[in-house]
């Protein structure tokens, strides 16, 4: 769990790898939950099957523990209430501790996005489980990051190259990683230098994809989609471009509740980590949408992103659903009307 969305899928994915090194059934042993409804009984049911024709059984459940928290308010109680949601999951807990109800065969991991330390629920599991938060890198951190990633790819970085990464991309590991594949595939085992990285990874990358998500907040569907088709076409990950999408309504909702609280521009701007010369901008879109909109918009993106990670559609088409509902709900925006297609011309 935690802040990180890059560094717990990675660890997921590890876990998937080393699982299924030596079982090449593990994908027909898999399943994968939504946490929201989840059911003791059912999740007892899942963790409690033994494995068809395999050595393991994985069970990945996402946003339990977050949707358990939102349920009990996300207090800590020092007694047991008799309406309390969480005291089936207690019980379910204690299931889950005993090998007569969880073979040795089952691997169980709870998925979460950041989730706070007051959750009763993290409270409950933490102690029969390997509790692991995924925050994001520090400065200090983040250049030995790059360096490895570099090293995984055999790709050689000079130490400013790696310096001007960090700089121009940040902590931002999804963006990195995609950034490292092109320099990579634009080496040819050569080394890269700083010279490079101003080249491939400009200031003009980010302002494309903030013409993307201005386009979608301001509900202009023809000029997201458009935008959207010619980003692809050009090889950035959809999972990128639906994180900058996340980040661009993080950024409205920030800067919308400080000017409500009538925080001063220095402040404000710090405080929302908006561009200089986009906070203007932001403000002046920030204002035009209501707080229910801007949950709504939140909750199709959290839905966008689960219905890529359950396998329900490919991330391309998760994002174009998306676009055009988003779209609609902007302040003046239209219904979804024409379909995009993906084409060589964007």
């Amino acid at each position: 769990y935690g802040e990180d969305g890059y560094q717990v899928r990675k660890a997921l994915a590890a876990i998937r790898e080393d699982l299924a090194a030596d079982d090449e059934m593990l994908a027909t042993n898999t399943s994968v939950l939504d946490g929201r409804g989840l059911a003791p009984d059912e999740l007892l049911a899942h963790a409690a099957a033994m494995p068809f024709l395999a050595a393991h059984r994985l069970v990945i459940v996402e946003g339990l523990l977050r949707a358990l928290g939102e349920a009990r308010g996300g207090r800590r109680k020092k007694k047991a209430e008799a309406d309390d949601p969480l005291e089936a999951w207690r019980l379910a807990r204690a299931r889950l501790a005993d090998p007569a109800t969880m073979p040795a065969t089952t691997t169980l991991v709870l998925v979460e996005g950041p989730i706070p330390k007051t959750n009763a629920a993290l409270a409950i599991f933490a102690p029969i489980a390997l509790a692991t938060e995924y925050r994001p890198l520090s400065p200090g951190e983040l250049g030995g990051w790059i360096k490895s990633a570099a090293r995984q790819r055999t790709l050689k970085l000079t130490d400013g190259a790696a310096r001007s990464l960090a700089s121009v991309i940040g902590s931002n590991l999804w963006a990195l990683d995609n950034e490292l594949d092109k320099l990579t595939a634009y080496a040819g085992g050569e080394a890269v230098d700083e010279a490079a990285v101003s080249t491939l990874v400009s200031a003009a990358r980010e302002t494309k994809v903030w013409d993307l998500a201005d386009a979608i907040v301001a509900g202009n569907q023809r000029s997201a989609l458009t935008s959207m088709g010619r980003l692809l076409t050009a090889g950035e990950a959809p999972q990128l471009l639906l994180f900058m999408i996340a980040r661009q309504y993080r950024q409205l909702i920030l800067v919308k509740d400080l000017r409500e609280r009538r925080v001063p521009q220095a402040e404000l701007q710090r405080l929302s980590e908006v561009h200089p010369a986009r906070v203007a901008t932001v403000a002046t879109i920030a204002g035009r949408y209501s707080w229910a909109a801007l949950r709504q918009a939140y909750g199709r993106i959290l839905d966008a992103d689960l219905s890529v990670k359950r396998g329900l559609m490919d991330d391309e088409s998760s994002l174009q659903l998306l676009v055009h509902n988003l779209c609609a709900l902007a302040p003046g925006g239209s219904a979804p009307r024409a379909a995009y297609t993906r084409s060589a011309s964007g």
